[in-house]
Protein backbone atom coordinates (compact mmCIF):
# COMPACT_ATOMS: atom_id res chain seq x y z
CA UNK A 1 0.00 0.00 0.00
CA UNK A 2 2.45 2.34 0.74
CA UNK A 3 4.93 1.39 -1.94
CA UNK A 4 1.74 2.52 -4.12
CA UNK A 5 1.16 6.00 -2.63
CA UNK A 6 4.48 7.19 -3.09
CA UNK A 7 5.14 5.88 -5.98
CA UNK A 8 2.16 8.28 -7.60
CA UNK A 9 2.43 10.87 -5.58
CA UNK A 10 5.45 12.66 -8.10
CA UNK A 11 3.05 11.88 -10.79
CA UNK A 12 -0.10 13.57 -8.42
CA UNK A 13 2.23 16.43 -8.20
CA UNK A 14 2.77 17.03 -11.86
CA UNK A 15 -0.84 16.05 -13.27
CA UNK A 16 -2.07 18.51 -10.81
CA UNK A 17 0.22 21.42 -11.53
CA UNK A 18 1.53 20.93 -15.09
CA UNK A 19 0.26 22.17 -18.52
CA UNK A 20 -1.97 20.14 -20.72
CA UNK A 21 0.59 17.81 -22.09
CA UNK A 22 -0.03 15.96 -18.31
CA UNK A 23 -3.37 14.48 -19.09
CA UNK A 24 -1.78 10.94 -19.66
CA UNK A 25 -0.20 11.41 -16.27
CA UNK A 26 -3.47 12.20 -14.40
CA UNK A 27 -5.50 8.98 -16.36
CA UNK A 28 -2.57 7.06 -14.88
CA UNK A 29 -3.16 8.33 -11.30
CA UNK A 30 -7.20 8.31 -11.78
CA UNK A 31 -6.52 4.92 -12.49
CA UNK A 32 -4.55 3.59 -9.26
CA UNK A 33 -6.83 5.22 -7.36
CA UNK A 34 -10.00 3.90 -8.47
CA UNK A 35 -8.75 0.77 -7.57
CA UNK A 36 -6.83 1.57 -4.47
CA UNK A 37 -9.22 4.64 -3.11
CA UNK A 38 -7.84 3.88 0.17
CA UNK A 39 -4.52 5.67 -0.74
CA UNK A 40 -6.02 8.71 -0.74
CA UNK A 41 -7.24 8.07 3.12
CA UNK A 42 -4.37 6.86 3.88
CA UNK A 43 -2.24 10.19 1.96
CA UNK A 44 -4.54 12.97 3.86
CA UNK A 45 -4.36 10.48 7.46
CA UNK A 46 -0.60 10.85 7.28
CA UNK A 47 0.10 14.12 4.85
CA UNK A 48 -2.33 15.92 5.49
CA UNK A 49 -1.36 19.36 5.57
CA UNK A 50 0.59 18.93 2.73
CA UNK A 51 -1.54 17.57 0.42
CA UNK A 52 -4.07 19.72 0.62
CA UNK A 53 -1.19 22.70 0.21
CA UNK A 54 -0.14 20.81 -3.04
CA UNK A 55 -4.16 20.87 -3.62
CA UNK A 56 -4.32 24.73 -3.19
CA UNK A 57 -1.53 25.75 -5.35
CA UNK A 58 -2.52 23.80 -8.01
CA UNK A 59 -6.35 25.25 -7.63
CA UNK A 60 -4.71 28.43 -7.54
CA UNK A 61 -2.54 28.21 -10.33
CA UNK A 62 -5.85 26.97 -12.19
CA UNK A 63 -6.97 30.08 -11.61
CA UNK A 64 -4.92 32.19 -12.72
CA UNK A 65 -4.61 30.33 -16.12
CA UNK A 66 -8.46 30.59 -16.11
CA UNK A 67 -8.20 34.84 -15.82
CA UNK A 68 -5.63 35.15 -18.05
CA UNK A 69 -7.66 33.42 -20.63
CA UNK A 70 -10.59 35.33 -19.98
CA UNK A 71 -8.65 38.35 -19.71
CA UNK A 72 -6.82 37.51 -23.43
CA UNK A 73 -10.58 36.70 -24.99
CA UNK A 74 -11.98 40.05 -23.68
CA UNK A 75 -9.23 41.81 -25.37
CA UNK A 76 -10.17 40.18 -28.64
CA UNK A 77 -13.79 41.42 -28.26
CA UNK A 78 -13.14 44.77 -25.92
CA UNK A 79 -15.67 46.81 -24.43
CA UNK A 80 -15.72 50.47 -25.58
CA UNK A 81 -16.55 53.16 -22.42
CA UNK A 82 -17.07 56.71 -23.44
CA UNK A 83 -13.97 58.86 -23.71
CA UNK A 84 -15.13 61.89 -23.79
CA UNK A 85 -12.70 65.26 -23.30
CA UNK A 86 -12.42 67.03 -20.29
CA UNK A 87 -12.27 64.11 -18.40
CA UNK A 88 -9.48 63.80 -15.49
CA UNK A 89 -6.82 61.41 -16.68
CA UNK A 90 -3.13 60.89 -15.95
CA UNK A 91 -0.71 59.74 -19.10
CA UNK A 92 -0.30 60.10 -22.72
CA UNK A 93 -3.84 60.14 -25.09
CA UNK A 94 -1.54 58.29 -27.43
CA UNK A 95 -0.38 55.53 -24.79
CA UNK A 96 -0.71 52.10 -26.05
CA UNK A 97 -2.80 50.90 -23.01
CA UNK A 98 -5.54 52.82 -22.08
CA UNK A 99 -7.10 51.93 -17.98
CA UNK A 100 -10.39 53.02 -17.20
CA UNK A 101 -11.13 52.92 -13.49
CA UNK A 102 -14.69 52.80 -11.97
CA UNK A 103 -14.50 53.61 -8.61
CA UNK A 104 -16.05 54.94 -5.52
CA UNK A 105 -14.84 57.30 -2.76
CA UNK A 106 -16.26 55.59 -0.09
CA UNK A 107 -15.30 51.98 -0.94
CA UNK A 108 -12.01 50.99 0.73
CA UNK A 109 -10.79 48.65 -1.52
CA UNK A 110 -10.97 51.20 -4.02
CA UNK A 111 -8.58 53.40 -1.47
CA UNK A 112 -6.38 50.66 -1.73
CA UNK A 113 -6.37 50.42 -5.71
CA UNK A 114 -6.02 53.78 -6.42
CA UNK A 115 -2.61 53.65 -4.94
CA UNK A 116 -1.45 50.64 -6.76
CA UNK A 117 -3.10 52.02 -10.17
CA UNK A 118 -1.00 55.76 -9.40
CA UNK A 119 2.05 54.04 -8.94
CA UNK A 120 1.72 51.84 -11.88
CA UNK A 121 1.19 55.24 -14.08
CA UNK A 122 4.42 56.61 -12.59
CA UNK A 123 6.26 53.16 -13.39
CA UNK A 124 4.92 53.40 -17.02
CA UNK A 125 4.34 57.26 -17.77
CA UNK A 126 4.42 56.56 -21.84
CA UNK A 127 2.87 53.07 -21.77
CA UNK A 128 -0.33 53.77 -20.12
CA UNK A 129 -3.34 56.48 -19.82
CA UNK A 130 -5.90 56.27 -16.95
CA UNK A 131 -9.08 57.49 -17.30
CA UNK A 132 -11.06 58.18 -13.98
CA UNK A 133 -14.91 57.66 -13.77
CA UNK A 134 -17.53 57.06 -11.11
CA UNK A 135 -19.37 54.48 -9.88
CA UNK A 136 -21.47 55.60 -6.66
CA UNK A 137 -24.67 55.33 -5.78
CA UNK A 138 -24.92 57.03 -2.17
CA UNK A 139 -25.20 60.53 -1.68
CA UNK A 140 -21.75 61.67 0.04
CA UNK A 141 -19.81 59.21 -2.21
CA UNK A 142 -21.79 60.86 -4.91
CA UNK A 143 -21.13 64.36 -3.86
CA UNK A 144 -17.09 63.69 -3.25
CA UNK A 145 -17.71 62.71 -7.05
CA UNK A 146 -18.98 66.29 -7.87
CA UNK A 147 -16.32 67.86 -5.64
CA UNK A 148 -13.42 65.85 -7.49
CA UNK A 149 -14.95 66.69 -11.18
CA UNK A 150 -15.62 70.17 -10.15
CA UNK A 151 -12.39 70.56 -8.76
CA UNK A 152 -10.69 69.02 -11.99
CA UNK A 153 -12.46 72.00 -13.95
CA UNK A 154 -10.00 74.08 -12.04
CA UNK A 155 -7.00 72.13 -12.08
CA UNK A 156 -6.32 68.42 -12.66
CA UNK A 157 -3.86 68.36 -10.36
CA UNK A 158 -5.69 69.83 -7.37
CA UNK A 159 -8.31 66.95 -8.40
CA UNK A 160 -6.04 64.25 -8.11
CA UNK A 161 -4.75 65.60 -5.05
CA UNK A 162 -8.31 65.66 -3.50
CA UNK A 163 -9.03 62.61 -4.47
CA UNK A 164 -6.32 61.21 -2.55
CA UNK A 165 -7.50 63.05 0.44
CA UNK A 166 -11.01 61.77 0.34
CA UNK A 167 -9.41 58.05 -0.09
CA UNK A 168 -7.40 59.26 3.11
CA UNK A 169 -10.62 60.27 5.17
CA UNK A 170 -13.49 57.98 4.05
CA UNK A 171 -14.88 58.10 7.73
CA UNK A 172 -14.99 61.70 7.42
CA UNK A 173 -16.58 62.18 3.88
CA UNK A 174 -19.31 59.00 4.54
CA UNK A 175 -20.65 61.21 8.40
CA UNK A 176 -20.16 64.64 7.38
CA UNK A 177 -20.77 64.85 3.70
CA UNK A 178 -20.26 68.36 2.59
CA UNK A 179 -18.76 69.51 5.32
CA UNK A 180 -15.85 67.68 4.95
CA UNK A 181 -15.55 67.53 1.31
CA UNK A 182 -15.05 71.50 1.69
CA UNK A 183 -12.37 71.68 3.99
CA UNK A 184 -10.61 69.25 1.76
CA UNK A 185 -11.07 71.90 -1.05
CA UNK A 186 -9.73 74.51 1.16
CA UNK A 187 -6.94 72.80 1.77
CA UNK A 188 -5.99 72.93 -1.77
CA UNK A 189 -6.23 76.00 -2.48
CA UNK A 190 -9.21 75.96 -4.80
CA UNK A 191 -11.16 78.66 -5.70
CA UNK A 192 -14.04 78.22 -3.55
CA UNK A 193 -16.60 80.43 -4.96
CA UNK A 194 -16.44 79.09 -8.42
CA UNK A 195 -16.07 75.78 -6.88
CA UNK A 196 -19.76 76.88 -5.43
CA UNK A 197 -21.05 77.15 -8.89
CA UNK A 198 -19.83 73.84 -10.54
CA UNK A 199 -21.24 71.77 -8.15
CA UNK A 200 -24.65 73.14 -9.53
CA UNK A 201 -23.21 72.39 -13.15
CA UNK A 202 -26.23 69.83 -14.46
CA UNK A 203 -23.76 68.65 -17.23
CA UNK A 204 -21.30 66.87 -14.21
CA UNK A 205 -24.02 65.46 -12.28
CA UNK A 206 -24.92 64.23 -15.97
CA UNK A 207 -21.17 62.78 -15.87
CA UNK A 208 -21.45 60.97 -13.07
CA UNK A 209 -24.75 59.55 -13.35
CA UNK A 210 -23.63 58.37 -17.18
CA UNK A 211 -20.22 56.80 -15.30
CA UNK A 212 -22.59 54.39 -13.02
CA UNK A 213 -25.27 53.47 -15.92
CA UNK A 214 -22.31 52.72 -18.04
CA UNK A 215 -20.52 49.81 -15.55
CA UNK A 216 -23.96 48.55 -14.77
CA UNK A 217 -24.56 48.05 -18.82
CA UNK A 218 -21.14 46.40 -18.92
CA UNK A 219 -22.66 43.98 -16.25
CA UNK A 220 -20.51 45.61 -13.44
CA UNK A 221 -21.94 45.14 -9.96
CA UNK A 222 -18.72 45.98 -7.87
CA UNK A 223 -15.60 48.25 -6.97
CA UNK A 224 -12.97 48.83 -8.26
CA UNK A 225 -13.29 47.79 -11.60
CA UNK A 226 -10.64 48.43 -14.37
CA UNK A 227 -10.97 47.93 -18.01
CA UNK A 228 -7.45 47.52 -19.88
CA UNK A 229 -7.81 48.52 -22.95
CA UNK A 230 -11.37 47.50 -22.78
CA UNK A 231 -10.37 44.04 -20.40
CA UNK A 232 -12.18 43.79 -17.28
CA UNK A 233 -9.77 43.40 -14.09
CA UNK A 234 -11.83 43.36 -11.00
CA UNK A 235 -10.75 44.05 -7.65
CA UNK A 236 -7.97 45.60 -5.66
CA UNK A 237 -5.45 43.32 -7.37
CA UNK A 238 -1.89 43.59 -6.67
CA UNK A 239 0.33 46.24 -8.64
CA UNK A 240 2.83 42.99 -10.34
CA UNK A 241 -1.19 41.74 -11.09
CA UNK A 242 -2.12 44.45 -13.03
CA UNK A 243 1.31 45.00 -14.29
CA UNK A 244 0.86 41.82 -16.13
CA UNK A 245 -2.45 42.37 -17.67
CA UNK A 246 -1.06 45.65 -18.92
CA UNK A 247 2.04 43.87 -20.37
CA UNK A 248 -0.49 41.32 -22.67
CA UNK A 249 -2.67 44.27 -23.57
CA UNK A 250 0.07 46.45 -24.79
CA UNK A 251 1.30 43.10 -27.03
CA UNK A 252 -1.25 40.45 -27.05
CA UNK A 253 0.68 38.61 -29.54
CA UNK A 254 4.04 38.83 -27.64
CA UNK A 255 2.29 37.39 -24.34
CA UNK A 256 0.36 34.66 -26.11
CA UNK A 257 4.04 33.08 -27.62
CA UNK A 258 5.40 33.44 -24.17
CA UNK A 259 2.62 31.60 -22.54
CA UNK A 260 2.57 28.84 -25.70
CA UNK A 261 6.77 28.03 -24.46
CA UNK A 262 7.24 25.15 -22.60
Amino acid sequence: MREWKWAIAPVLVAALAGPAHADDDLERVRTVLREHPEIVIEALRQQGPAVLEVVEVAARNRQKEMERARFAAELAKPLKPALDAGRASIGPQDAPVTIVEYSDFLCHFCAQAAGTVKKLTQDHPKDVRLVFKHFASGKNDVRAALYFEAINLQDPKKAWAFMDKAFANQKDVAEKGDEALSAMAKELGVDMNRLAKDLQRKDLADRIAADVKEARDFGFNGTPIFLVNGAAVRGAVPLEVLEEFVAVAKDPQAAAAKAKKP
